[in-house]
């Protein structure tokens, strides 16, 4: 219970939010140029060079426009005097030339800003895809990293664009609001201070709250992916059967409201708050600013200044005191800008911890042996953010499988059978240990070509919504255009039978995200995906339950072909049925994270320890 006059989580958060906020942050954000300028530079140099051109020329366009205002002005006076019109007409001309230069500066300049924001968004976004794909499995089990990824890409389509507009318009402004004061200093010196004090607490105002509005995006990040989360199962094909099932489309829906609706009070809370005090704060501006006007239309009233020079001064008046704040909402947005860029930056400075090494060993390839030996030395593993005492994944496990040895891995779900894939593939590197392969470390390998000597096809096989050529394909994406190679695969897979009888063979589109696609039912996906394990030329090919989704006979038959297909090569499979099982060389139990016992189907049944405890509990189902 919280005690009588403690502060509230909610107040506590605010106030915290509030006292993190310095000036001098403001001003740190400029240091953060030189990179988004670099990443701005190196997507289209002509684009940012030809924004910052437009930019310096619009910066003298309104004290040109001033000037030739008070021409208009003068010119009609005199008219008027002399009553003749020809004084007028250079000067509307004039008028008329700079209108439609500025127009057509603004023009190109739209045009410009827009082109290269569709450049470095595309960037950017390439960028983070790159990104990703370097890092390593652990990163994608980690909530934080998706809260940065999400920052990543949700600010990469325009900020580092806006940020490089923002800082060519305070350029522009400043030489706008330069040559505005040297004409308003012509009048009154303190003039020019009153235009000039006046913003600066709507200045300190709008960086503070573009500060409090970052926080709160940070903070609401994994509730925003949740969000998102409830999104993608009711809008995909997937998930909808069984939500239409059970019925969950109100649930999910529900929490979806419940977060906006939570979100929405905070930024209205937010955002009603800004732009009160903005209010107040443009309030004394434009209180200023007809103080301004008085003092210049008196000084036409007593005679000391032309109705031309009127029209100069206040306009001017007001140019000053609007540039002025340009100039400062101008850095308070570029400081806003650069709290969400750096989220950027921060994905990529993301390093991934399992690297290739410097120089790495190539593997041996003998050409009478086309598989290759598997050791395991006293291997542990826990996954991050486990505790190694309690919830270790492996625990000292060791066994050595033989070149051309098939073997498969049983046990419970959660035993270890399918982190032991994950190090063998270097997903993940052992807490303790070595993993060897042909006799070297695993690590002494390049990360690509170890992936390339394995094929592996996991029980979560990914259902491309590409065409069935490309779907296959993908097992080894150098052969996706060889026809035959995949027809191949397909044969040994069963999945020829399914894909022959669709309407455009290999070409057609597979799943129904896209036109004319055709789904599949869950035992013909897994005979697809089982077509990219045999397209692969891998010397070690593992089978992690990816027949699951099969009956009892098409698994029987799918392993009895895979061991015939893989004779030579290094096998390894892991089944919950032991009618498969059987057929493997030798036979791993695993357990708690250990291996408990180990030999053939014969060895294992006569030693009536586990194994066969398992495999008659099997077998009693089907009696």
């Amino acid at each position: 219970m919280r005690r009588h006059g403690s502060p509230s989580p909610e107040k506590t958060r605010k106030e915290q939010e509030r006292e993190d906020f310095s000036l001098k942050q403001v001003i740190g954000a400029f240091t953060g140029l030189p990179r988004v300028l670099r990443l701005v530079w190196s997507t289209s140099s002509l684009l940012t060079i030809t924004m910052g051109l437009l930019s310096l020329l619009q910066g003298f366009t309104p004290a040109i426009s001033v000037l030739i205002t008070k021409m208009v002005i003068d010119s009609v006076v005199l008219g008027f005097r002399i009553h003749r019109v020809s004084p007028i007409f250079l000067p509307v001309g004039l008028q008329l030339g700079i209108s439609l230069v500025s127009n057509l500066l603004s023009t190109l300049s739209n045009i410009t800003q827009q082109l290269l924001q569709e450049r470095v968004g595309n960037k950017i976004q390439l960028m983070v895809l790159e990104k990703a794909n370097t890092l390593d499995l652990a990163f994608f089990e980690n909530s934080e990293f998706y809260d940065k990824l999400r920052e990543a890409a949700d600010q990469s389509t325009y900020k580092p664009v806006s940020m490089i507009s923002q800082t060519f318009s305070l350029i522009q402004t400043i030489i706008t609001l330069a040559s505005m004061l040297i004409i308003l200093l012509q009048l009154a010196w303190w003039l020019a201070i009153i235009a000039l004090v006046v913003p600066i607490p709507s200045f300190i105002s709008s960086s503070r709250y573009g500060w409090m509005g970052y926080q709160r995006m940070r903070r609401q990040s994994p509730e925003r992916r949740l969000m998102q989360y409830f999104n993608m199962i009711m809008t995909t094909d997937t998930p909808n059967k069984e939500i239409k099932l059970f019925t969950l489309g109100n649930l999910f829906t529900q929490r979806f409201r419940t977060l906006s609706e939570k979100f929405y009070q905070e930024t209205k809370e937010l955002v009603t708050r800004r732009y009160l005090m903005n209010f107040v704060w443009t309030s004394l501006t434009i209180a200023a600013n007809s103080a301004i006007y008085l003092y210049v239309a008196l000084q036409a009233v007593f005679g000391r200044i032309s109705l031309g020079s009127l029209t100069l001064y206040t306009q001017t008046a007001v140019q000053v005191g609007q540039n002025f704040q340009a100039l400062l909402n101008g850095i308070a947005n570029t400081y806003e800008n650069n709290l969400y860029v750096n989220n950027v930056f921060e994905f990529l400075e993301y390093k991934p911890r399992i690297l290739s090494p410097v120089t790495p060993t190539p593997f041996a390839t003998a050409p009478e042996q086309r598989g290759l030996d598997i050791e395991f030395r006293n291997v542990s593993f826990t996954y991050p953010g486990k505790n190694p005492e309690t919830q270790a994944a492996l625990k000292h496990v060791s066994f050595t499988v033989k070149a051309g040895e098939s073997i498969a891995l049983v046990g419970r779900n959660g035993a270890g059978k399918t982190t032991i894939v994950k190090l063998l593939t270097r997903l993940y590197d052992p807490d303790d240990g070595d993993i060897l392969i042909g006799g070297r470390n695993i690590k002494e390998y390049d990360l690509q070509e170890l992936r390339n000597q394995i094929g592996v096809i996991f029980q979560d096989y990914m259902t491309y919504h590409l065409n069935a050529r490309e779907n296959i394909g993908v097992g080894n994406v150098e052969k996706m255009e060889d026809h035959d190679l995949i027809v191949s695969a397909a044969g040994k897979s069963g999945a020829s039978t399914v894909i022959e009888r669709l309407d455009k063979g290999y070409d057609t589109m597979l799943g129904k995200w896209f036109k004319e696609g055709t789904q599949l039912s869950g035992g013909e996906w897994q005979k697809v995906a089982l077509a990219r394990a045999f397209i692969r030329d891998a010397r070690i090919l593992i089978l992690d339950e990816p027949t699951s989704a099969l009956d009892a006979q098409a698994e029987y038959d799918i392993f009895a072909q895979f061991r015939v297909l893989t004779e030579g090569k290094t096998a390894i499979f892991i089944s919950h049925r032991f009618s498969t099982v059987r057929l493997a060389d030798r036979i791993f139990v695993i357990e708690n994270g250990a291996i408990r016992e180990e030999g053939s189907h014969e060895e294992l049944m006569t030693l009536n320890g586990r194994y066969a405890e398992l495999f008659n509990l099997q077998a009693e189902a089907y009696r």
